[in-house]
């Protein structure tokens, strides 16, 4: 494996410095410049993500390497979260998939918002079948107040020290909690983990699956991996990632009320929130201040602002709802750190930033549109996030390590400069007889899919769904490129589905 890789890197360099040539003496120059970012971009990934990557679950000190005892005595609690809205066909999985995690100090809270189907049924359903668990809860949003603010509605009464948010149409691994409970333990650096993305029964599926089951491989092991070599992700999936509670809790109200040219933007979660972990500076680590109050009561509790904000005054929790005092929490109040990778006391958290990382080891399986009309509409939010995030991300993601925030600048304006090639190479050249540089640069995107194609292959010999690579690189090129300008026409539009 490590061969063909080094082969599949071999390969990308000789083309680049062939399209060096091409660009300099055949090529038209602005398909011959936008052709050879695309392999020099394609280049650093491969080297990154194959070369200098290293997945945290596989970098563990001794310590912490199957040792239940340590995991079970020193171990953060978590808080899983998932805000679902109408998802009777997948709710019961990925409930299932959060309750029955081999990690037991956590807490699980189902925020229902608003389902008008058979969601809340179903929900109250899994409640009674699991009333034995103390540390399940579901809460019950009388009219829909958005994904975002009913995330907000969860944090407000949740007692982890790390939050784990997952969207409702996915599962997770069994061992995903466990994992990044161990990671979180190694790195006390760590603001945020995000896992590998896999399509749901991708090989039963229609063309559609599977394409997106080829690219989110790639979207994952590869940009994500490479953005992890730096600790530098852009973007923690809302599949399925992992927050420190302490890096987000003073931005979750913001976030859940973004505004965005003076209105909701209902959009933008995943991105937006990385982007504060991003680049929020660590500060010296405080003790936790408790939650608990002389009533027994959260803060957010007594202050009425679940039961007023977001359920119209009724209660949103079971009556037999547990609170946490933090200020007892061996994790949060500097207990012993398994990382070998300390750089001296807490005090040195007054310098950097917060690491975000990836992990392969964690797995999340996800539904995915499809039909085309479906896609489509996935991709537009997708890109009106991307472009709402580009105000912090894009603003402050220079501070991160110089190459990688070298290599995200040039991808996003790649994204912005790629419809004007497109238009450029199909319509304005050959219309002049420049046959030649168009063919050129369809045989370059050909290339790029071949090698994804053989990436996915590599990591995955016994599907056949890289031969779908090519397709979906067809597909991106000619119609998910004209969505970033259609994104951009109607991003004052708040339609979800």
């Amino acid at each position: 494996m490590f061969f063909v890789r080094c082969l599949l890197i071999a390969a990308v360099a000789v083309v680049l410095v062939l399209k060096v040539y091409l660009l300099l003496f055949v090529m038209d120059f602005v398909l011959g410049l936008y052709t050879f970012f695309s392999s020099f971009i394609l280049l650093n990934i491969l080297i990154f993500s194959y070369l200098r990557y290293r997945d945290p679950n596989f970098e563990l000190p001794e310590a912490l390497q199957d040792n239940r005892a340590i995991l079970e005595k020193n171990s953060p609690f978590f808080s899983i979260v998932v805000p679902v809205k109408n998802e009777e066909e997948n709710i019961r999985n990925c409930v299932e998939s959060c309750i029955y995690q081999t990690y037991r100090n956590r807490e699980v809270i189902i925020v229902n918002d608003g389902s008008t189907d058979e969601t809340p049924k179903i929900l109250d359903s899994i409640k009674r079948e699991n009333s034995h668990l103390k540390n399940f809860y579901i809460l019950h949003i009388n009219k829909s107040v958005g994904k975002k603010r009913a995330v907000e509605a969860a944090s407000q009464i949740a007692r982890g020290e790390i939050y784990v948010f997952m969207d409702s149409d996915c599962d997770m691994d069994l061992d995903a909690v466990e994992i990044a409970a161990k990671i979180f333990m190694a790195d006390k650096k760590l603001g945020a983990l995000t896992g590998h993305v896999t399509v749901r029964n991708a090989t039963k599926g229609n063309v559609y699956e599977k394409m997106q089951a080829v690219y989110a491989d790639a979207a994952c092991r590869g940009f994500k991996g490479s953005e992890s070599s730096f600790d530098s992700v852009t973007c923690c999936s809302g599949a399925l990632s992992f927050y420190k509670r302490e890096c987000v809790q003073d931005f979750i109200h913001e976030w859940a009320h973004d505004k965005f040219l003076g209105m909701d933007f209902k959009f933008c979660t995943d991105r937006r929130m990385t982007a504060y972990v991003l680049t929020t500076p660590r500060r010296k680590l405080q003790p936790p201040v408790s939650i608990v109050g002389s009533s027994g009561m959260s803060s957010a509790d007594s202050a009425g602002l679940v039961h007023n904000e977001y359920s119209g005054g009724q209660p949103l929790v079971y009556p037999d709802r547990a609170y946490h005092d933090y200020s007892k929490s061996p994790y949060s109040s500097g207990s012993t750190s398994y990382s070998d990778k300390d750089d001296g006391p807490e005090s040195s958290h007054d310098q950097g930033y917060w690491n975000v990382k990836y992990s392969y080891s964690i797995k999340v399986h996800v539904g995915v549109p499809n039909t085309m009309q479906a896609l489509i509409k996935q991709q537009i939010r997708w890109k009106k996030s991307f472009i709402r995030s580009l105000s912090t991300t894009g603003g402050s993601y220079w501070k991160r390590p110089a190459y990688i925030a070298m290599l995200y600048y040039i991808m996003t304006v790649m994204k912005f400069v790629r419809p004007y090639v497109v238009f450029h190479a199909v319509f304005m050249l050959p219309f002049v007889g420049e046959l030649s540089s168009t063919l050129l640069w369809l045989g370059g995107i050909m290339f790029t899919a071949m090698i994804y194609g053989v990436d996915y292959k590599i990591r995955n010999p016994d599907n056949k769904l890289w031969l779908y690579r090519p397709a979906f690189t067809l597909m991106t090129t000619f119609v998910y490129t004209w969505l970033l300008p259609v994104a951009m026409i109607n991003i004052r539009s708040k339609s979800w589905r």
